[in-house]
């Protein structure tokens, strides 16, 4: 898939698809008396979110993190990235709990609000940040960022041979 629609594609497209069942998910438990026919359908959206996840934003992201940054930095952002997914894992893994649970914040699956918001304001940051890298060499990424160009046209991006040209 990374070979035929491009990391950008997949990357942006999963997330959106996956803000929608986010938001599908929180919508749902706002219907009143939550009858069981509705609590199947969250758990079931909640299997094909993690399907998509990973086939989508879950493997690319470590594609992109490792492809993106420029050649002279590239180490430092893999380990700042992984980092802090970690440091935020960690706050997630305590704080989840406490949102579910029916003696403290009982959000149930409104925290599909929650999360598809969070994932909302992550799809508007890599709309605009992300850049495409299929069939770029690490020495085209870096002329690329050293342009200046903007993410979104990495892709049609024309770099001639002596590298001078733009277009």
């Amino acid at each position: 898939m990374i070979i035929r629609y491009g990391r950008r594609t997949i990357y942006n497209s999963g997330l959106a698809f996956l803000v929608v069942l986010q938001l599908i998910i929180g919508i749902l438990d706002c219907i009143p008396g939550r009858p069981t026919s509705v609590i199947w359908a969250q758990s079931s959206l909640m299997l094909i979110w993690n399907f998509f996840y990973d086939i989508s934003i879950g493997p690319v992201c470590f594609v992109i993190i490792s492809e993106a940054s420029a050649t002279r930095v590239r180490s430092k952002s893999i380990a700042l990235a992984t980092a802090s997914q970690g440091v935020l894992g960690c706050i997630m893994t305590v704080a989840i709990p406490y949102m579910i649970n029916p003696d403290q914040a009982n959000m149930q699956g409104k925290l599909g609000f929650f999360f598809g918001g969070l994932a909302g304001l992550c799809l508007v940051w890599a709309y605009l940040r992300v850049p495409e890298t299929k069939g770029r060499t690490y020495e085209e990424l870096d002329i690329l960022f050293e342009r200046k160009v903007p993410t979104k046209a990495f892709g049609g991006y024309v770099i001639e041979s002596d590298g001078t040209r733009e277009s």
